[in-house]
């Protein structure tokens, strides 16, 4: 894992919000990969996913104090009722972007019970925490 101390968006796991620099960053590296992103503010990034019920989206959620991000599909009041986790370098837009990715695209991932609830990461890849 990244040394959180010295990248340029700081530690994850103390932000009060996502910073701009990092969605912008997030931004490019899933249009990259043929994604939209629909939306950002600063607890959430909102990517267009074609089939979903009216009013719902997918979504990442800012990093939890493990430094996981969540993802799943938001209804229309903004809850989602089970988030799944992202094991991988919080810090990175690419890394979550790759994983985000992989995750719309149906790739094989890795699943496990991490730090209390389940998250997947990239089968080439250890979980990092």
């Amino acid at each position: 894992m990244t040394d959180n101390t010295t990248t340029p968006y700081g530690d994850p796991t103390e932000w009060d919000e996502i910073p701009d620099g990092w969605t912008e960053a997030f931004t490019t590296a899933i249009e990259a990969h043929g994604h939209t992103v629909t939306e950002a503010h600063e607890s959430a990034i909102t990517i267009d996913v074609p089939g979903l019920d009216e009013g719902h989206q997918w979504y990442i959620g800012a990093p939890n104090f493990h430094g996981m991000w969540s993802y799943g599909v938001a209804d229309e009041t903004g809850r989602c009722q089970n988030p799944m986790w992202i094991n991988a370098d919080a810090t990175s837009p690419q890394e979550i972007a790759d994983h985000v990715h992989a995750v719309l695209a149906g790739a094989p991932m890795e699943r496990g019970w991490i730090a209390g609830s389940f998250a997947v990461w990239l089968p080439a890849t250890e979980p990092t925490t």
